[in-house]
């Protein structure tokens, strides 16, 4: 069904901002209240379809009475929204966590820009990378911002966080590590090794840390024409292409 249709009555809309609900859904635009509750929030008519296709809407609120949910005020729509114009519809969803790892894995070591990670999660449903684990400190998967980027790919990623230490001691079992270091490494276009991979990718400034970069089992670069580096979203879409193919 879709979320379209005239079944709303505006005498029970929310207009208040000090509303339990409203004043519940707004902490959900921090990250340790979505830590705390498993709920998030997504905008747009087109992100909660995504939420509702994947099963994981549990409500939509709306300022237009053509949309089917629970009609509020534009004030509240604006204090729950975090883009600059606010939008019609809001979806609110529960995170799924998943446990099947992938046979192609991204490790993401403190990625700190929700617009390099959105566009990141987007490039690894992609080219096949269906688990992503990302450290602690990385930008929360469930950010606005990254939430947009990914285009729905949040929906279809197994999304995982924590020791990253731990959990690539443990995919060493079963997985070939591949680090991203030009100085010792090989051509991403010359790697054949395509099948059970795990690639680390680096923090924007300092890159992967060491303590990743010692559990690689190998090492893999992109060529680059006079340039010294590419933008981490960037350099993890080529990658994960090329080793896709």
């Amino acid at each position: 069904m879709s979320l379209f249709c005239y079944n709303n009555n505006g005498d029970n809309m929310i207009n208040s901002l000090t509303n339990e609900k409203i004043k519940k859904y707004a902490k959900l635009n921090e990250a340790k209240y979505r830590k705390e509750t498993g709920l998030f929030l997504v905008e747009g008519p087109n992100l909660v379809e995504e939420a509702k296709m994947a099963n994981v809407l549990l409500e939509v609120l709306t300022t237009d009475e053509k949309i089917e949910g629970t009609l509020v005020s534009e004030d509240v729509m604006k204090k729950l929204s975090q883009t600059i114009t606010p939008v019609k519809v809001m979806g609110v969803c529960k995170k799924v966590d998943k446990t099947n790892i992938s046979s192609k894995v991204l490790l993401l070591d403190d990625i700190s820009d929700p617009t390099n990670m959105g566009t990141i999660l987007r490039s690894a449903k992609s080219f096949g990378f269906d688990t992503v684990f990302a450290t602690n400190n990385s930008v929360d998967f469930y950010n606005d911002k990254v939430i947009r980027g990914s285009q729905g790919a949040i929906f279809k990623l197994n999304l995982l966080k924590g020791d990253i230490i731990s959990f690539i001691n443990e995919l060493k079992n079963t997985h070939h590590i591949y680090g991203t270091n030009v100085r010792d490494g090989i051509d991403v276009s010359k790697v054949y090794e395509k099948s059970n991979i795990a690639l680390i990718m680096g923090n924007e400034k300092r890159g992967v840390s060491e303590e990743c970069q010692k559990l690689a089992d190998s090492n893999i670069y992109i060529k680059l024409n006079d340039m010294e580096s590419l933008n981490v979203s960037v350099a993890a879409s080529i990658l994960m292409y090329e080793l896709n193919k």
